[in-house]
């Protein structure tokens, strides 16, 4: 599968914040008994392992701010439809919502900067190589593929 390059996860304030309340929370057992101190010492190394696993943000080449994601999952059968809206084409969308599955759009957002974009991603077309653009979209149309969960 080939990695999109425009896109890459980093840690969001929150992020940051609950490593270091369980790396200091295994610190306060350091003080007491040896029992105590082994599981002060697991519980850091637990925060520790989680560091770098434990990322909800995403940067954007070209975008500065740290964006969050939401994840719709979609039909493939509503791919032309999807792509024509996402490149301003279309000001509707036609979606069948009682066939779910095969296709994902991700919508990554800054709401207090309004900044939007998404990416459609099909499973069997990204596992042949094809990858999907990253493509700026307006506020409208984040509110219209939102409303689609």
């Amino acid at each position: 599968m080939k990695k999109n390059k425009n896109i890459r996860k980093t840690f969001l304030w929150s992020d940051m914040i609950v490593i270091l309340a369980v790396i200091l929370a295994g610190v306060a057992f350091l003080p007491f008994g040896l029992g105590w101190q082994e599981l002060g010492y697991s519980i850091i190394v637990c925060g520790l392992c989680m560091a770098p696993l434990y990322m909800h943000g995403y940067k954007i080449v070209g975008e500065s701010g740290v964006f969050q994601e939401e994840c719709i999952l979609v039909s493939r059968k509503d791919r032309e439809s999807i792509f024509l809206f996402l490149s301003g084409e279309s000001s509707s969308l036609d979606f069948h919502q009682q066939e779910q599955g095969g296709a994902l759009v991700s919508l990554f957002y800054q709401k207090n900067k309004e900044v939007y974009y998404a990416q459609y991603f099909d499973y069997a077309q990204i596992m042949e190589g094809e990858t999907f653009p990253v493509v700026k979209i307006s506020s409208e149309q984040y509110e219209a593929l939102r409303n689609l969960s």
